[in-house]
Parts: structure tokens; sequence; C-alpha cells
């Protein structure tokens, strides 16, 4: 119960990586990581009746999103503005609005995992619902076009007056925020995984092309300039790997540092992916930018360093989290003296 096949988050993480090495579809691996997000957040803070009515729609087809991203407010969550209001004296009902933006998986969503505030409860007012397509209020828009990336959709949610029962809270009220860090702290272990599983088959293919392409009366893989690219890719993936699983097994055994790592893995893996996607231009020439499999990679690496948090917010939260641990340290110095 609850253990699904009894297999460890290690092991579903190697079936990411298998998959990552063989579907050739980036879109769909970043889908993948947005419904598992939902399966965790309810492991390990639903309650039993939320666990025994959502997980087992989840593990049969119902497709899962975290709403988190709003028009105004982006990464910041500070500035999130969906807003849930106490409508009875016994603080059983809540009336929920606002708008969330650019949220994967929303046009085909069935469980929404969505990020408010209840500013009556205080200060500390983040809180996590959640929401059924079917709820009478709720609307989603079109499938974005987006650029790449396109068998991940998606879009915007609005909640119009959402009426829900405190059943609809998502662990405790106000207390989202802790529950919201640890949720997209997997989701940028996962981004790392499947990057690194998803350079592998562009590597060999690239392998085999520089050996087999031939320029100036020898093959191309002689020349230093494309050693360069074809190890740069392969110290790429090796360093995407290695982050991500210290990053995991950090996550996993709740060290200080996990959030760090994580975004770490975000930064690396993703960033990996667009610079490798770079090199594969540059070693398959012309073919390289002929409309097809490698300006594929081109536009679907960039939405991995946009998707989950932008490169720039993964160095923000490196940052804060480097202050965090120093302060901590020298506090503990300090009270030790």
């Amino acid at each position: 119960k609850y253990n699904g096949f009894g297999a460890s988050w290690w092991e579903f993480a190697a079936a990411l990586e298998g998959l990552a090495l063989k579907s050739n579809d980036l879109g769909f691996l970043l889908s993948i990581i947005a419904h598992v997000g939902c399966i965790r957040v309810l492991l390990l803070n639903g309650t039993e009746d939320q666990k025994n009515y959502y997980l087992h729609q989840l593990m049969e087809g119902r497709i899962g999103a975290t709403s988190i991203t709003e028009a105004t407010g982006g990464s910041d969550v500070a500035r999130i503005r969906t807003i849930g209001k106490f409508v009875d004296s016994n603080n059983t009902r809540i009336l929920l609005y606002g708008h969330k933006a650019h949220i994967t998986n929303a046009p085909i969503s069935d469980i929404i995992i969505l990020v408010g505030r209840i500013p009556e409860i205080g200060n500390r007012d983040i809180t996590l619902f959640i929401l059924e397509k079917n709820f009478e209020g709720l609307h989603f828009g079109e499938k974005e076009p987006m650029l790449g990336n396109r068998t991940s959709p998606t879009g915007d949610i609005v909640i119009n007056n959402v009426e829900l029962s405190n059943q609809s809270i998502l662990g405790t009220a106000g207390d989202g925020l802790n529950i919201l860090y640890n949720m997209i702290s997997l989701d940028r272990v996962l981004y790392g995984i499947v990057a690194a599983a998803y350079m592998e088959p562009l590597l060999k293919k690239s392998l085999e092309y520089a050996n087999n392409r031939f320029a100036f009366k020898t093959p191309i893989a002689n020349h230093q300039y494309i050693q360069k690219k074809l190890t740069d890719i392969k110290l790429n993936i090796e360093k995407s790997r290695w982050v991500s699983y210290a990053a995991l097994d950090y996550l996993i055994k709740g060290e200080n540092e996990a959030s760090l790592l994580c975004s770490a893995a975000k930064y690396i893996g993703t960033e990996s992916l667009f610079e490798t996607a770079q090199h594969l231009v540059q070693i398959h020439g012309h073919k390289g930018y002929i409309d097809g499999d490698i300006t594929k990679v081109i536009l679907d690496s960039i939405g991995t360093r946009i998707a989950g948090g932008t490169s720039d917010i993964q160095r923000i939260n490196i940052f804060n989290q480097m202050q965090k641990i120093n302060l901590n340290k020298e506090e503990k110095e300090w009270r030790l003296q």
C-alpha cells in the first residue's frame, strides 16, 4: 500500500533514464516529470483519504499537473496572486480564485496540485490545493504554440471562484512553502537525470558520423576541433549524471544541501544539453542545420533552461543555500565558543 511495485526512487530514476535513452522525445519526458511530481507530493504530504482517492487515479491513466507559475510572478513564489478565502465560520469551505500561466500538462490534466495563498491566516499563508478538472469554475486555456517540446502541452489555468472543502488542502494551510520546495527539488533532479541519458544516443550518433565523414582526406574525427566537441559532450553527460545522482541521494536522505544540489543538477543538466545541441550542429555542419532531428534538439533544449525554474533561478537558489549553510555553520561555531 502506497509503495507501488515495491521499487525505490533510485529504480524509478533508472527507468526514467531508460526511457530517455530510447524515446527521442524530450517533451514527453518533461510531462512525465510534472506528473511524477504530483505522485510524490501526495505520497509525502497527503492524508489517507487523499492518497486513497488520488494515487490510484494518477497510476491508472489520469494526468497530473503541478501549478505554480503565474504571469506576474514566474518563479517568484512571493508574488503569487491565487487567493483562497474561507467562506464559513468553521473554516471548512474555501473560495479560490486566480490565474496560472504556462503550466506543463495543463491542457490535458485531470488532477492539479496548485499553489495559492490564504491571506487571512497570517504572513505564512502559502498553501497547496488539490483540484480536479471537472470542478465548477475551473477553466483551461488552449495548448500554447511552443517553439520546442511540443509533445509536452502547456497552458493557462483560470480559477474562477472555485469552491473547495478544507479536504482539498494538501498538508497544512500556510505550510505550502516547505512542501513546495521539496516538490520542485525532485523535478530539478529529474531534469538532470533526463538530460544526461538523453545526450547518450546523441553522442553515439555524432561519433559514428565523425568517423565516417571525411574532410581533407581523413575522417573528421581525427581533427582536434571535432575531438574537443565530442569529448565536451561526453563530459556534459558525466557531470550531469553524477551531480544528479548525488542530488537524488541527498534528497532521499533529507540532507541539508539537498536543495542546493538539486538546483545544481538542473542547471548543469539543462545547460549541458543546450551546449551539446550546439556542438551537434557544428559536428554535422550543414546537415545539422537542416530542419530535422538535430535542430529539434536545439529547440527542445532551449525550453529546458526555462521550464522548472530558469537557469538564473537555479543560480539564485544555489547562492541562497550557500549563504544559509554558511550562516548555520557560523551560528554553530559561535554557540560552541
